[in-house]
């Protein structure tokens, strides 16, 4: 099986521009939760191009099973990848890397050793980590909505409250500005009043005049006739007394 997949590997280096150089046949992953870096290289020296996506396998070379996506969108040119292994991993000798490239298809790496001895059992697909990483990409993205939301409710009930608290001012200012307009009628009533009192006080003043001239003409008359009548009087007694 190890021949095969050293076969496997010997030719992906025979005609294609990338192999990988880490993990080899000798490689043990740790499982105490140390991160691993996969490498590989260009075998003619050039610049690697595309994308490259990595992956765990397991099972002998004739039933290579998919276990997780360790990365995928990586620049070819980057030639590595660094991540930490799961400590689910069920310890296993028949591990393998496959590289993905988007240029020239897929390349695989020797058999290793990895995982947990603890774990005992048949190695089954487990959650990527590009999964993980979307999920928690999804769950940011989530958190982000909800806290716009809430931020957009407070700023709405902000400015409800500041329209509440304008109007109240405006009806207030409009009831200070009709209470004004009232006290000045008041004002304007209670002026127009006296002004009215005061001419009829002064009317009632001329009209007691008025009555004082009559009054002093009709005694200035009574008297003159009374001088008069005594005058009469007078002669006519200095005549009877002629004769």
């Amino acid at each position: 099986m190890k021949l095969v997949i050293a076969l496997s590997a010997l030719l992906s280096s025979a005609f294609a521009a990338l192999s990988i150089n880490n993990p080899v046949a000798s490689t043990v992953w740790p499982a105490d939760g140390s991160p691993v870096t996969i490498t590989w290289i260009s075998d003619d020296n050039t610049v690697l191009t595309g994308t490259v996506t990595v992956q765990l396998m397991e099972g002998d070379d004739a039933n290579l099973t998919p276990i997780m996506i360790i990365a995928s969108g990586v620049a070819a040119s980057a030639g590595k990848v660094t991540f930490t292994p799961p400590a689910s991993l069920v310890g296993s000798r028949n591990y393998a890397v496959r590289v993905t490239s988007s240029v020239d298809g897929p390349h695989y790496s020797h058999s290793f050793a990895a995982g947990n001895p603890a774990n005992t059992g048949t190695a089954t697909p487990i959650i990527s980590s590009t999964s993980a990483s979307s999920s928690s990409e999804e769950s940011t993205s989530d958190e982000s909505t909800t806290d716009k939301s809430s931020t957009k409710s407070s700023s709405t009930k902000s400015e409800e409250s500041t329209e509440k608290s304008d109007s109240s001012t405006e009806d207030e200012q409009s009831e200070l500005s009709s209470d004004e307009e009232e006290s000045e009628t008041d004002k304007t009533n209670k002026d127009n009043k006296t002004s009215e009192e005061d001419d009829k006080s002064s009317k009632d003043d001329e009209e007691t005049s008025a009555d004082d001239d009559e009054h002093s003409s009709s005694s200035g008359a009574s008297r003159t006739q009374q001088l008069a009548i005594g005058g009469i009087v007078g002669a006519a007694a200095a005549v009877a007394a002629m004769f």
